[in-house]
């Protein structure tokens, strides 16, 4: 909801193993900075995400959808053909796309990005996504950013 980007990540290939890389950072920058878990994970039928072979009960050994299992997020998938559903990262990829050669790295990029003022987000305040996160967040996570910013 809140549009920021918790990590990202630039490869040569779209395996699992690179999938799960940038969402490893993602969740140990919220344990570590936020006190927060994440919970759900919405992501497409590619096969870097969901393996088609799957056993009787429904079950697959896959990579991706393992480590999810294994962290306790819950995989959403997107309907099939459908990429409205996942519209945030579409929209995300085109950003990419059109700004990512006037930046020296994806940090500086998406810094930039969760740093700007949001068009779907708080207009009359100008809420940028790491506002907009910091003010979503439930109230418990606050005393932890306090902690570190006081140095309690």
């Amino acid at each position: 909801a809140s549009r920021k980007l918790l990590s990202g990540g630039e490869f040569s290939n779209a395996t699992s193993e690179n999938s799960v890389l940038p969402l490893k950072e993602a969740l140990e920058h919220c344990r570590s900075n936020y006190n927060l878990s994440i919970m759900e994970c919405i992501s497409d039928h590619g096969t870097q995400f969901f393996a088609e072979k799957r056993d009787k009960q429904g079950n697959a050994d896959h990579v991706f959808e393992v480590f999810l299992k294994a962290q306790g997020v819950k995989q959403i998938l997107c309907g099939v053909n459908h990429p409205q559903t996942n519209g945030k990262v579409e929209k995300w990829f085109d950003f990419y796309e059109h700004h990512r050669a006037r930046y020296a790295s994806m940090a500086a990029l998406v810094d930039w990005y969760n740093d700007r003022m949001h068009g779907s987000l708080n207009m009359r305040v100008c809420e940028s996504p790491n506002q907009a996160f910091i003010r979503k967040m439930p109230p418990e996570c606050w005393m932890l950013m306090a902690k570190e910013l006081f140095k309690w």
